[in-house]
């Protein structure tokens, strides 16, 4: 079996964003930035040199909304996740849920990270795109951290709908030097980071860069046979080697990298460690023999009805499971979960491990009249977490084990004249990527509880569950994805003021999934101690092929013949993605523009395969697309002090993927499907405003405000039965079948097609007419979009604030030799948005604001440091991602509360 611990050595044409142009400290970043200082004292903005558009360029001249965050704030504000970059960078939400990197900008955000989809937005490390949100490594020795917003579809590509994150590494330099920092601080954390740099001999030389990192957990488990959630366990090590040879004048430059990550501990789960509660229409509430009048229909329950409905209210109770205690108005509704968001009830051992391994080599040629440049890497991730029933007894075990071995190759060849008007770039990318997942959950056997599953039916309380049967469950997927894409992008520049910029990319995807036939649960007989799936059982991904059960299993001999079956799909897809833009330079410190530009998320295939002609069929889902327009300016006034850039955007995305029915294809008169397809668009339009202001050398003042209005123009939901005990015809004795009511929104009884007709809007086929299944009209269920009486609705977008700002202070007081002391306050304000499209009536994130505090005291040489720092002054508990488990429960995740610690530094 797995071991929970291991020994290791040390431990685009309208409207745009533009970013706030400077970093927001007063320090700046050796290699990417130049602070001056003007004749009056004053503080010119820092140059920053970016490579949004794949060359080095000015980030004041690039016309495209680019945030950029210099390593000195990084190292400042403590910035050592990617999660802290929501404090600095304007317009930008960083959710996460267990291991895996939920970005959210300007209208989108990654839903979707299972084995069968890609994330919405790019994150590259080095220019090296990673293909896994879950495998991001922790922030270490960075020169700069660039978030390009909008979609990047032209020149990045890969998945670039939302936009782009990407992390660049400090590259060998030809200095003997290097810095150590170490952190203590709340949840007896403690963090050491450090880097060197080794001349080797003239031309080449090596650095490497380490962190070490251990915190107890932020989220306190009271239950003493669980354990605590949010704790780090992990150390990071990476080399980097640069050769130029110095006999080419310094055309020819190789950069090697190799790293590796190792992470323990329990981290924050699966996908939500905090049952926030669930969904009770309280009107439906009724005792056994009760009944409900709804537009004329009378429903009876012989055994009574707690009043779940998607359409109630929020309660705080976990509702899959019943303690026999009356909760409202008379009715059990669940186990009464702890207000608390930082304390949980939960047995059981939770625990991750992951190791990912990278290696890239990047090598640049100039070749007089154009550069040309090769990118290669291979990724090697691996990632196993567990997960439990999320209550206090522990009914069940559940383990993940994902792997994703990923190798990237890109050229690009680049016009080299930087005086001609004439710029460009042409480039080939080639991706090939595979994914795979093995799910196992096992029952526990614990007899007698007083905890059991939760119907429409009571079970008394200390039913033995010894007298139920068990059963275990078995899946297992992979996704093998080559990717092949080429691209080119060109500009001119008309009297050094007017540049006009067209690109375009082709890519093409060629996928296959490979999936079980069976993934249910497998019945394993009501024997105490018997198992039936392993996690350590060898999987042989095969067309066709069979995962049995564990051979080593002590069930029955049915469930052990219970074996499943691969099925495969392949698929191909393609799109063209593409650019255009203008750019006006009023004077050499005024800049204004205006783009069009286009992105698409890669399309994949649904889990679960149906039956077409009696043969086992993975359905496909095609790419979803985004048109992008902005405008925007960038400016700098007063002689470099004030950087003042202003934008406005609107994105139009279509063919969004959703879940929902259609007509099954084998039979689309008389059979539906109900899977993830293309049904769904949405806009979202919004402005934002960014300045730096430095008056002095020693005073910097930074304001960003962002309005963001987000909406879903077209989402239908797919319903399907209410099943078991939780079939409304199962326990009313007045249910017509062929009324559809046995479909529900997401399997409730409440609401159905007699109780909200409206939104119910019959599912047609080809011929016109409504697809009956076994008797029963089939539905959808409408978020947004045209009701059935013909008026249209619409409904915000989930984590998307439509008002956020940013405001900051730091004043460096000089103490002459003796050094200085810099004060700084940095806030963040989000006003409240809603956690789920499904389920509006689950609430909302409130309103939040969300300080840091630091006192940073250098010496006069600004070789040492020694920082105290505050971070989330008011401790606000924010969402920062939603989920729904069994019966309609709603599990959440909470960002970081408050923290403080010390810091100190040293550099050499």
């Amino acid at each position: 079996m797995i071991k929970t611990n291991r020994t290791r050595g040390v431990k685009a044409l309208l409207l745009g964003g533009c970013t706030l142009a400077a970093a927001w400290v007063p320090a700046a970043l050796a290699q990417d930035t130049l602070a001056q200082e003007d004749a009056d004292g004053g503080a010119r903005a820092e140059e920053i040199i970016v490579t949004a558009q794949r060359r080095e360029e000015r980030l004041q001249d690039v016309p495209l909304s680019v945030s950029v965050v210099t390593s000195e704030t990084l190292r400042n504000a403590a910035v050592t996740t990617a999660e802290r970059l929501e404090q600095l960078v304007p317009g930008i939400r960083m959710g996460r849920s267990g291991a895996d990197l939920r970005p959210a900008i300007r209208g989108t955000y990654t839903e979707f990270v299972g084995p069968n989809s890609d994330p919405r937005f790019g994150i590259y490390i080095d220019d090296i795109y990673q293909s896994r949100p879950s495998q991001i490594p922790p922030i270490v020795d960075l020169t700069r951290v660039e978030v390009q917003k909008g979609p990047q579809g032209t020149l990045y590509g890969r998945n670039s709908y939302g936009g782009n994150i990407a992390f660049f590494s400090a590259n060998p330099t030809d200095r003997f030097e290097g810095f150590v920092d170490a952190i203590y601080g709340r949840y007896d954390r403690v963090r050491l980071d450090g880097a060197i740099n080794l001349p080797v001999t003239e031309g080449v030389a090596f650095r490497l860069s380490g962190m070490y990192e251990k915190a107890d957990g932020y989220v306190k488990n009271i239950n003493p046979l669980g354990n605590d959630f949010g704790d780090e366990d992990q150390w990071y090590i990476r080399g980097a080697l640069r050769i130029a040879p110095s006999g080419m004048d310094d055309r020819l430059e190789i950069l090697l990298r190799g790293s590796y990550l190792a992470q323990d501990g329990a981290g924050q789960g699966g996908f939500g460690y905090k049952v926030l509660g669930t969904l009770v229409d309280t009107s439906l509430i009724r005792p056994p023999g009760g009944s409900i009048n709804v537009n004329g229909i009378n429903y009876t329950f012989p055994n009574g009805f707690n009043g779940s409905s998607f359409t109630g209210q929020r309660v705080p109770f976990d509702p899959r499971f019943r303690d026999g205690v009356a909760d409202i108005n008379g009715a059990d509704v669940g186990v009464a979960v702890d207000p608390d968001p930082y304390r949980v009830n939960f047995a059981g051992k939770n625990f991750r491990r992951a190791d990912t391994y990278a290696f890239s080599g990047v090598i640049n040629f100039d070749a007089g009249l154009v550069r040309l440049r090769s990118i290669t890497s291979y990724t090697d991730f691996k990632n196993t977490r567990t997960g439990n029933s999320l209550l206090p007894v522990q009914l069940d075990f559940s383990i993940i084990k994902g792997a994703a071995q990923t190798f990237t190759q890109e050229l690009q060849i680049l016009s080299n004249d930087t005086s001609s008007p004439f710029q460009w770039i042409a480039g080939a990318f080639y991706y090939d990527d595979r994914v795979t997942e093995i799910n196992v959950t096992n029952t526990v056997r614990l007899t007698p509880t007083p905890y059991f599953f939760f119907g429409l039916e009571f079970r008394p309380a200390g039913s033995p569950f010894s007298n139920a049967t068990f059963n275990d469950f078995f899946s297992a997927f992979e996704n093998r994805t080559k990717s092949y894409a080429g691209y080119g992008q060109m500009s001119y520049t008309f009297d050094d003021r007017l540049t006009i910029t067209g690109g375009i990319r082709y890519t093409q995807d060629r996928k296959r999934f490979m999936a079980p036939i069976n993934s249910n649960f497998a019945q394993g007989g009501t024997g105490s101690s018997f198992y039936i799936f392993d996690i350590n059982q060898p999987v042989d991904f095969e067309c066709g092929g069979f995962i049995a059960a564990a051979p080593n299993s002590n069930a029955n001999a049915a469930s052990i013949a219970n074996a499943r079956q691969f099925v495969c799909g392949k698929t191909n897809q393609d799109f063209v993605t593409y650019r255009a833009a203008i750019d006006y330079k009023i004077t050499p410190d005024n800049l204004v523009y205006a783009s069009f530009s286009t992105g698409a998320h890669s399309g994949g295939f649904n889990q679960t395969p149906v039956s077409i002609s009696g043969v086992q069929t993975l359905l496909t889902f095609d790419p979803e697309y985004v048109d992008a327009y902005e405008i925007g300016t960038k400016n700098t006034f007063m002689d470099g002090k004030l950087t003042l850039n202003a934008a406005a955007f609107f994105n139009q995305f279509s063919d969004l993927q959703a879940q929902s029915s259609i007509p099954n294809p084998a039979n689309p008169l008389t059979s539906v499907v109900a899977q993830t397809f293309n049904v769904a668009k949405s806009r979202a339009y919004g402005v934002e405003v960014e300045a730096v202001i430095r008056p002095h050398p020693d005073w910097t003042f930074n304001l960003a405000f962002n309005y963001l209005d987000s909406k879903l123009q077209d989402y239908p939901l797919n319903v399907f039965a209410n099943g078991g005990a939780q079939n409304l015809c199962g326990v009313s004795t007045s249910c017509v079948p062929n009324s559809g009511e046995t479909n529900g929104l997401q399997g409730s009884p409440f609401p159905n097609v007699r109780t909200d007709p409206n939104r119910f809007v019959p599912l047609l086929g080809p011929d016109g007419n409504q697809v009956v299944v076994g008797g029963v009209p089939q539905f959808r269920y409408v978020i947004a979009g045209r009701l059935r009486d013909g008026t249209t609705v619409s409904s915000p977008e989930a984590f998307q604030p439509k008002y956020t700002w940013q405001a900051g202070v730091s004043h460096r007081i000089d103490l002459g030799s003796a050094g200085s002391l810099t004060p700084e306050v940095q806030a963040f304000f989000s006003s409240d948005y809603l956690l789920s499209v499904i389920a509006p009536e689950l609430g909302r994130q409130d309103a939040f604001t969300r300080t840091d505090l630091r006192l940073t005291y250098k010496t006069a040489d600004e070789r040492f440091r020694l920082q105290v720092f505050v971070n989330n002054v008011e401790d606000s508990a924010v969402i920062t991602r939603t989920a729904f488990a069994a019966q309609r429960a709603m599990l959440v995740n909470y960002a970081v509360p408050r923290t403080w610690g010390i810091a100190a530094g040293f550099r050499f």
